[in-house]
């Protein structure tokens, strides 16, 4: 009976990584026992014809081992499933962290799970102290410091500087960050003090020029360190090495640079945002849903890692990519720096740009696939050259343009762009440093982004 059951089963249509029926479903299909499916199976094993695979089940494999990537996807339970939803909707800032959550109802209509696998999931969260209720209502638990009460909290807000102390934002990003951090500070009743860190680090010095050290501000509960464009992080970090308040650092870099010795600390947390293929990712997975399988991707920033790395999460995500860049610049900064040393002043940006289109018409002149693709821009500023020059005649674009940045020239423009979510990194900047304890183990935190179409 094993023999000729095993025989039934081989001459069943099926190819390399099709699951074979449950043991209880052949039972059932076959009027035979457990134990005989169970020695079926061990004859089409010794023949090397199927494998099992611990938790996922058996399946057909005409050497006996199925290849990794034809590895069947583990099953997500209701539990997995509502644990991985809510923490990528905390994470991309639909659920706010001083907001009640929305209602149980509407949460499992979101999730698509039934209100009894929500309430448990709630509850656990209630027990682990993440969420707190009242009544019906769940909010994230809020064990901040009082600064209402004592109105001399204050918050150490540190950015890069020149050497006497100015700063000028390079970025609509970098604006909006020092805007919402002092927003946010405002609403919540801090003293919030800027400080910056030179080009060559090692000291912090106030806004006026003068330098100083941590022991200055008794008062300090918290500290917001930003680097982006901070030529020597590890030197900022560094100076903040010995504090017991609790530190957030939005890190513009790529993950694989952070310093392990802070990951460590307990009092620190680390926020990105911008780096690592996740962005690509998400752009590439939303372009698909819109019937979109092909795609050139324009980047003369391409010393970047972060520009790889879009590059990497759109292929990642199943599109196909034709590679429209140029690695000798890793930013519009580098553009600027040359403007700056070739006109004047109130030039800078005209000259930059100008450079700009001579390194598209560079890439352009390798083929001109480009002209028939959607078009993916690792930026805002990228794409607006692009529907630019389309307007001057000097390219031929009949594919949407989408891009990365969601600056304000893509509402004028109608470029739909993948938005970072800055308002999100504040928020979640300043709910690590009013409740340090609550994030848990995860030091490296992910702020998810969206496109948004215009």
């Amino acid at each position: 009976m094993r023999k000729e059951l095993a025989n039934k089963l081989l001459e069943f249509p099926h190819k390399d990584g099709d699951r074979l029926p449950s043991v209880r479903a052949l039972m059932k299909a076959y009027g035979v026992s457990s134990s005989t499916v169970q020695a079926a199976l061990r004859i089409l094993e010794g023949q090397s014809k199927i494998c099992s695979i611990q938790g996922k089940g058996t399946f057909w494999a005409s050497s006996g081992i199925l290849p990794v990537e034809d590895l069947p996807l583990p099953r997500e339970s209701a539990s997995e499933k509502i644990s991985r939803l809510f923490r990528e909707d905390w994470e991309r800032g639909f659920l706010k962290t001083d907001e009640p959550l929305p209602l149980m109802k509407e949460l499992a209509q979101r999730y698509n799970v039934s209100q009894a696998v929500l309430r448990r999931f709630l509850g656990k969260s209630v027990r682990q102290g993440l969420l707190t209720r009242s009544g019906r209502q769940f909010m994230f638990t809020q064990r901040k410091h009082t600064p209402v009460q004592n109105p001399l909290s204050e918050l150490l807000f540190v950015t890069r500087c020149n050497s006497w102390g100015g700063f000028t934002a390079e970025s609509e990003r970098e604006m909006d960050f020092l805007r919402m951090v002092y927003k946010k500070a405002g609403a919540d009743h801090y003293k919030l003090t800027l400080l910056g860190i030179t080009e060559n680090g090692g000291k912090l010095i106030d806004r006026s020029g003068k330098a100083c050290k941590l022991s200055d501000f008794k008062n300090a509960v918290g500290a917001i360190l930003s680097t982006l464009l901070v030529s020597t992080p590890q030197q900022l970090l560094q100076i903040f090495a010995g504090v017991k308040y609790p530190v957030a650092v939005w890190w513009e870099l790529p993950e694989a640079s952070l310093p392990q010795r802070f990951l460590h600390k307990p009092n620190w947390t680390f926020f990105n945002s911008t780096f690592g293929p996740i962005p690509g990712i998400e752009m590439g997975r939303q372009l698909q849903l819109g019937g979109i399988t092909q795609v050139a991707y324009f980047s003369p920033y391409h010393d970047s890692s972060w520009s790889v790395d879009r590059m990497a999460g759109l292929k990642e995500s199943g599109l196909s990519v034709l590679d429209y860049t140029d690695n000798e610049f890793a930013s519009p900064w580098d553009y600027k720096q040359i403007a700056r040393k070739t006109v004047e002043k109130f030039s800078v940006e005209a000259y930059a740009r100008e450079l700009l289109k001579k390194k598209i018409i560079v890439l352009t002149s390798r083929n001109k696939d480009y002209e028939q693709l959607p078009v993916v821009c690792v930026n805002d500023e990228v794409a607006g050259v692009l529907l630019e020059m389309a307007d001057e005649g000097s390219l031929n674009l009949h594919g949407k343009i989408f891009a990365f940045d969601n600056s304000a020239e893509s509402y004028l423009l109608r470029i739909p762009s993948y938005d970072f979510n800055t308002q999100a990194l504040v928020d979640h900047m300043f709910y690590s440093i009013e409740n340090p304890d609550i994030l848990g183990k995860k030091k490296v935190q992910h702020i998810l982004g969206q496109i948004v179409e215009k």
